[in-house]
């Protein structure tokens, strides 16, 4: 169950991305968020990794979105439980090693190069966003094709696809 605040802050940043799509401001500008409902189901994953010890590391290129999270996430007093790495995931995602959940949101065209650069140890899962919205048919066909996954699509706000290895 999420806390309250989790919930306001939810929806405080889905306000917020709604007033820059109005706005018009160029995509390099706006705040991505997932749909409301998308990072209620994220927040509950995460919430099991906290109970249990576990710890986030936050991947962005852009400063000033990583800025903003950082300052979300310690108002919800989760800062102890979150690492941000400032740069291109492409670049780090190699030297991370083994970990339990990945959550893949970022350009359309590197969901399956991100994907292949995870440790694929057993009982990691996956989640990607926006796979219905945007028609990301080609990353669930890859994800699918992998020995050793089982993989279903959610109807949850633009679409998650979950992977789990096994």
């Amino acid at each position: 169950m999420l806390k309250p605040e989790e919930l306001e802050a939810i929806d405080v940043l889905w306000v917020r991305k709604l007033e820059q799509d109005r706005a018009g401001l160029p995509l390099s500008e706006r705040h991505r968020n997932l749909e409301p409902s998308s990072a209620e189901f994220i927040n509950a994953l995460a919430a099991a990794a906290r109970s249990t010890g576990g710890k986030l590391i936050s991947i962005e290129i852009e400063a000033g979105r990583q800025g903003e999270a950082r300052a979300t996430i310690a108002s919800l007093g989760l800062a102890a439980q979150v690492e941000f790495l400032p740069g291109d995931a492409g670049e780090l995602l190699p030297g991370l090693g083994a970990m339990s959940f990945a959550l893949i949101d970022c350009e359309k065209e590197d969901y399956i190069p991100f994907f292949d650069l995870l440790e694929s140890s057993p009982g990691l899962v996956v989640v990607a966003d926006n796979i219905l919205s945007h028609e990301l048919s080609a990353y669930v066909d890859h994800v699918r094709g992998r020995p050793g996954v089982e993989s279903l699509t959610l109807p949850i706000g633009k679409g998650l696809e979950v992977t789990r290895f096994m």
